[in-house]
């Protein structure tokens, strides 16, 4: 978990290069990356890996953080939320599978970090 929160402070850097109004946008392309994982590591090892959930997840946190562009980023938070959820499904169930142990945990305060870091940027007015 230190990884992710690390990685995340990384990730926070990265954004202070961009412009104020690129940001959101920004940690919304992460969020479609983060999504992108769990399916590449689900086709290397399709049999256990369940492919079709995980590319179905994907697109769902890759249209969260493009409604959360389009209308708060609030809901680009909450998508981030909604993936330590995932990741979290990923460490207890049968969804982690084929994942590299220790992945689900630092991913999931990876991106609890970029949603605490968006909800804050959202309140400081970026």
């Amino acid at each position: 978990m230190l990884m992710g929160l690390l990685a995340g402070g990384i990730t926070m850097g990265v954004a202070a290069v961009f412009p104020e109004e690129l940001s959101f946008a920004f940690f919304s392309v992460v969020l479609g990356l983060a999504a992108g994982v769990y399916p590449g590591f689900a086709m290397a090892d399709a049999e256990t890996g369940r492919p079709l959930i995980q590319w179905v997840a994907a697109v769902v946190f890759v249209s969260l953080g493009m409604v959360g562009l389009w209308v708060s980023p609030l809901i680009l938070a909450a998508a981030w939320v909604l993936h330590a959820f995932w990741d979290f499904l990923h460490h207890t169930t049968a969804l982690g599978d084929g994942v590299p142990e220790g992945y689900p945990a630092f991913c999931l305060s990876y991106d609890l970090i970029l949603a605490g870091f968006v909800v804050y940027m959202w309140a400081a007015g970026a």
